[in-house]
C-alpha cells in the first residue's frame, strides 16, 4: 500500500462520517463532529493532491 492509498481511504472514512453523521461503527455525531471530519478531509485532499507528483 501506498501513502497515496493509506490518504485516499483515510479521506474516503472521513467523508462517509461527515455525510452521514455516523462513525464507522454506527455512533452518530453531530453536526459539529461531521463538520469537523470534512475539514479534516478537506486537508488531506491538499496533502494528497502535493504527494501526487512525488510518488
Amino acid at each position: 500500500m501506498t501513502t497515496t492509498d493509506a490518504l485516499r481511504l483515510a479521506i474516503n472514512a472521513l467523508r462517509d462520517c461527515a455525510e452521514s453523521n455516523r462513525m464507522p461503527s454506527g455512533v452518530v455525531v453531530d453536526a459539529r463532529t461531521a463538520a469537523l471530519h470534512a475539514e479534516a478531509a478537506d486537508e488531506l485532499e491538499v496533502m494528497l493532491a502535493t504527494l501526487r507528483g512525488f510518488e
